[in-house]
């Protein structure tokens, strides 16, 4: 039992000390800002942004499981989901 712990706090400790090293892939938002592109699009026609793209949600109703989540994170921007 003993071993095992010694060996599960070794590991963490290895992991963590491989971390400190790395650059950190998130933002201090209100002081550093992304910089996005201008490659970023939208066509509506076939209902599809490339990469990056923020706007709009894509439902594919044959994907549904009317699990509701898309409604509960779009209610507080717009009225653009009604759930059936």
């Amino acid at each position: 039992m003993n071993i095992k712990l010694i060996t599960g706090i070794l590991g963490a400790f290895a992991v963590g000390f491989r971390n400190v090293f790395k650059r950190r892939m998130t933002l201090r938002y209100p002081e550093q800002k992304l910089d996005i592109e201008s490659g970023y699009t939208f066509d509506a026609k076939s209902n599809t942004g490339s990469a990056g793209f923020k706007g709009r949600h894509i439902l594919y109703t044959d994907k549904c499981t009317g699990c509701s989540l898309c409604a509960i994170a779009c209610e507080n921007i717009a009225d653009c989901i009604d759930m059936v």
